[in-house]
């Protein structure tokens, strides 16, 4: 397609299958090696999942998400140009039917629908490094917290270890990317917490 380039899923259903990514974008696909192990760390918490790509860029965790088991991924991302190839890339593989595409400001959309990452399993979240996000996001996606929280930033930036009910279990580090998880603490009300250990 002209205009674009390709990244490769790595695993799943549509192991192989090309993801859409905008040719010359100023968008930062996150690496398979990163991606396959966000998605071994998750394990089968993906399998049947709500899942929300943040900074979504061309959708390739999105994707790498559905093919793993996700029954949905919504995208959130700024960039036209990648959400139309988000939407192409889903016509492609037929799961057009399990994707909401949203073409906007993250920050936005998190202040207005906190009910949508209240009900998510899963929500990721990758901010540009070069301007990042993430710390603002983080605290708005706390306000109605998912019961599993990823970040994937710069190794070189912090954040905190407690988010509202969000607890931060695990970090890892692959080059200069770490991706660090946070799991929902169960309220007063309710039992066991969710999530990665």
């Amino acid at each position: 397609m002209p205009g674009s380039a390709r990244t490769r899923i790595t695993a799943g259903e549509w192991r192989g299958r090309t993801v859409l990514t905008p040719h010359g974008a100023a968008l930062r696909p996150t690496t398979a090696l990163v991606r396959e192990a966000l998605f071994n760390i998750l394990g089968e918490l993906v399998v049947g999942a709500a899942f929300v790509d943040l900074y979504a860029g061309a959708g390739t965790v999105g994707f790498e998400a559905l093919s793993r088991g996700a029954a949905s991924v919504t995208f959130v991302e700024r960039d036209r140009a990648a959400t139309d190839l988000i939407r192409v890339t889903a016509a492609r593989l037929g799961c057009a039917d399990r994707c909401r595409v949203v073409t906007g400001e993250v920050l936005a959309w998190l202040r207005r629908r906190p009910d949508e990452i209240a009900a998510a399993d899963i929500c990721y979240l990758d901010a540009p490094y070069r301007d990042d996000d993430s710390a603002v996001a983080l605290e708005l996606i706390a306000q109605g917290p998912p019961a599993v929280m990823v970040c994937e930033h710069h190794r070189a930036r912090h954040l905190p270890e407690a988010c509202g009910r969000l607890r931060r279990v695990r970090e890892a580090t692959y080059g200069a990317t770490r991706l660090t998880f946070w799991r929902r603490e169960p309220s007063s009300r309710s039992g066991a917490g969710d999530g990665v250990r």
